[in-house]
């Protein structure tokens, strides 16, 4: 019963995630008028840093130059994929915009592939990404698409650098 537990616990946490992150989007869409996007994101950014700090304040005694480096790639590729994917929200829907910017982990995870039932899972993210995308793609600005494409680069950065953060973290 505990494996069962532990898969509820995971499963709640990713659609908890997922909610957070599109909520949040759809909020910081609302907020463009007011400081821009790159506004939007160190607001975003400096929010998710302090409550991060205020559950838990990590030290950074003993941390070398390396760890420190693997740290700022993290965070600094958090930020430009957050501020490459508020741009394109200037000129895209959410819904194209975060189908797009999908790509990024898409391709982590292909890259990443151990079996011919990855491969299968992928191949089925990748159809369901496909239905996502609307008929008349052409129609969409060029700038937007670009931009939510580099988010999704980011976005693989992002699982790439904090793997090797996490790994620098271990004793």
């Amino acid at each position: 019963m505990v494996g069962r537990s532990a898969a509820t616990g995971s499963l709640l946490a990713l659609l908890g995630s997922m909610v957070s992150i599109q909520i949040g989007a759809a909020l910081a869409q609302r907020l463009f008028p007011l400081i821009g996007a790159p506004g939007t994101t160190a607001l975003r950014v400096t929010l998710a840093a302090l409550i991060l700090l205020a559950v838990r304040r990590p030290s950074l005694k003993g941390l070398s130059g390396a760890d420190l480096r693997a740290l700022g790639a993290y965070g600094v590729s958090l930020g430009l994929m957050n501020l490459c994917f508020y741009l394109a929200l200037r000129t895209i829907p959410l819904g194209v915009a975060v189908a797009v910017e999908f790509i990024g982990p898409l391709a982590v995870a292909a890259a990443a592939h151990r079996s011919r039932l990855d491969i299968l899972w992928l191949a089925l993210a990748a159809v369901g990404l496909a239905l996502l995308a609307p008929v008349g793609l052409r129609a969409l600005d060029p700038q937007g698409l670009l931009l939510a494409l580099a988010a999704g680069v980011f976005w693989g950065l992002y699982i790439l650098f904090g793997r090797a953060a996490r790994a620098r973290s271990r004793p």
